[in-house]
C-alpha cells in the first residue's frame, strides 16, 4: 500500500476526528472527543501532528506528537490507523516523521505513549525506544450514566457483530440506567427503551462497569464473585461468550510509557 505522509492541516480536524471514531469502534478511547477538540490540537505550536493519505486521498492514519520547550521533552503522544489497514506499514512512516521531527528540536528525552495496543511493539523498538513503567496515577470517575452508555454504544455494538450466530435483545444496566441493542441477521439498532422481552441482560454498578471498560477486572470472575447479575434466556455457554465479548479484558484505555 503506497501512502503519503505530510504535515497535518487545519482541514484535517474532521478526518481526524472521523478515523478516531472508527478506532474507538474497535478499542474504548476517549469517549468526550469531538470537532473542537482537533481544531485546538492543529492549532497549538507545540503540537507536531502528522497524517497519512493513501492513494485516493483518504486519511487513514495520524501521529500526535509534541515538544515542551522548557523541559526538553518530547512526546509521541498518540498513533491512530484506521483498524481496515495494515497498523505497521502506515504507523511506522508516521512514527518516523514524528520522532525525526522531535529529534532535530534536540530534546533531552523522547517518551511514546502506547494505549496498550501490542501493536506498538512493532514499530516503536525499532527507533531505539524501550518499555518502562510509569508511575502516574490516572483517576476516572463516571458522571452522568447513560451519556456514558450511550457513548459507548458503538463500542458494545461492534463487539455484538462477532458473535455471529446470535440475534437477540441485549440490556447494560447500570445504577437505574440501560442501553438496549437489538442485532438481527442484517444490523444492530440501539434503543432509548424498549418493552420487548430481554433475551440477555447484565446488571451492574459503576465500579464493576469501570473496572470492566479498563479490563482490570474479568466478567466471568464478576459474575461468580456476584458483583454483576446476569440475567438469559439463553444457554451457559452462550451466556459466558457474550459476557466475554461485551467485556473482553482490552486495556486499551491504559497507557504504557516508551
Amino acid at each position: 500500500m503506497e501512502i503519503q505522509v505530510r504535515e497535518a492541516r487545519k482541514e484535517d480536524a474532521q478526518q481526524m476526528l472521523t478515523l478516531y471514531n472508527s478506532f474507538a469502534q474497535q478499542f474504548v478511547g476517549l469517549s468526550s472527543r469531538d470537532i473542537r477538540n482537533y481544531r485546538r490540537l492543529l492549532r497549538r505550536k507545540e503540537r507536531i501532528n502528522w497524517v497519512a493519505i493513501n492513494k485516493q486521498g483518504k486519511m487513514v492514519g495520524y501521529a500526535s506528537s509534541r515538544f515542551d520547550k522548557g523541559r526538553r521533552e518530547g512526546r509521541v503522544e498518540e498513533i491512530i490507523v484506521d483498524s481496515r489497514h495494515d497498523f505497521e506499514k502506515v504507523a511506522k512512516p508516521l512514527v518516523d516523521k514524528a520522532y525525526n521531527t522531535l529529534i532535530e528540536k534536540k530534546p533531552a528525552l523522547i517518551i511514546a505513549g502506547s494505549i496498550r495496543n501490542p501493536q506498538h511493539e512493532k514499530v516503536l523498538p525499532a527507533l531505539g525506544f524501550i518499555s518502562f513503567e510509569s508511575t502516574g496515577v490516572f483517576m476516572y470517575s463516571i458522571l452522568n450514566t447513560q451519556r456514558f452508555l450511550n457513548e459507548l454504544a458503538p463500542v458494545f455494538a461492534n463487539r455484538l457483530k462477532r458473535m455471529e450466530r446470535w440475534r437477540g435483545l441485549a440490556q447494560i444496566e447500570c445504577e437505574g440506567h440501560s442501553l438496549f441493542l437489538q442485532k438481527t441477521s442484517e444490523e444492530i439498532q440501539q434503543f432509548v427503551w424498549t418493552n420487548q422481552p430481554i433475551d440477555f441482560k447484565v446488571k451492574l454498578n459503576k465500579t464493576v462497569l469501570t473496572k470492566l471498560i479498563f479490563g482490570i477486572a474479568n466478567p466471568i470472575g464478576c459474575f461468580k464473585n456476584r458483583e454483576l447479575e446476569v440475567e438469559a434466556t439463553l444457554g451457559k455457554e452462550i451466556t459466558s461468550q457474550l459476557l466475554g465479548i461485551l467485556f473482553p479484558q482490552k486495556q486499551f484505555l491504559i497507557t504504557d510509557y516508551w
